[in-house]
């Protein structure tokens, strides 16, 4: 049984803007390439994965990402813009029995996390794995004759559970850590500098030479 990964870039400069006010400009856009190459790493390390699919906005090039069965995208070829546009862009182009969405910003994430993912799936059930708030959803397993929709944005996990039952989807939730733990706020930036084992390898790089310190997003809160 094939499964597919999909992942969407965001137009480079413009990703992860609310870390603007503790990093560069150049310190962001590195981050944000870093966790990049981590997650498209990890999935296509996976031995269950066949394919990931990165679809790009502008400012990224194939060069920052790993070797392997990797297919490129802009996201321009979607007809409307959008995360969700892009995701759905690439599944309406595979043949893929299931199709795994999964978010960039994911710097912890491991084989391990993958494959609870995928164990949860079985018996044609699809897989909610929420943010550490359970409020965000980072990645959604669905089979390809599953109806159910996408509803990444404010509240997607809630939303996503609403449209499982609306479409009547099967589903299950998977809780794992490093899908939980993704960089969107100068607070979360403290994980990068704990030298956890989990933390992936552009990602360690690019704290080492950043130099993040847990006062900086400290000060962050305080001001």
């Amino acid at each position: 049984m094939t499964i597919e990964a999909v992942v969407a870039l965001k137009t480079l400069a413009q990703s992860k803007r609310r870390l603007s006010a503790v990093l560069s400009d150049e310190q962001r856009c590195d981050l944000v390439e870093a966790m990049a190459q981590d997650v498209l790493s990890c999935l296509l390390g996976h031995p269950e994965i066949d394919t990931v699919h990165a679809v790009c906005g502008e400012g990224w090039g194939r060069s920052v990402f790993p070797e392997g069965a990797l297919v490129m995208w802009e996201e321009g070829e979607s007809r409307e813009g959008g995360l969700i546009a892009a995701y759905e862009m690439v599944a309406a182009k595979t043949a893929a029995e299931r199709l795994l969405f999964i978010h960039a910003d994911l710097p912890f994430l491991g084989q391990e996390d993958i494959s609870a993912v995928i164990a949860a799936s079985l018996d044609d059930h699809a897989v909610l794995s929420s943010d550490l708030t359970e409020t965000g959803t980072n990645a959604v397993l669905r089979w390809r004759h599953q109806s159910l929709p996408l509803c990444f944005g404010e509240d997607s996990f809630a939303r996503h559970q609403q449209a499982a039952r609306a479409t009547g989807t099967p589903w299950r939730v998977v809780r794992a850590n490093g899908v939980a733990r993704d960089v969107d706020e100068p607070e979360d930036l403290d994980r990068l500098g704990d030298d956890d084992p989990n933390l992936g390898k552009a990602t360690a790089r690019w704290s080492a030479v950043a130099d993040i310190k847990v006062s900086m997003s400290a000060t962050h809160r305080a001001g």
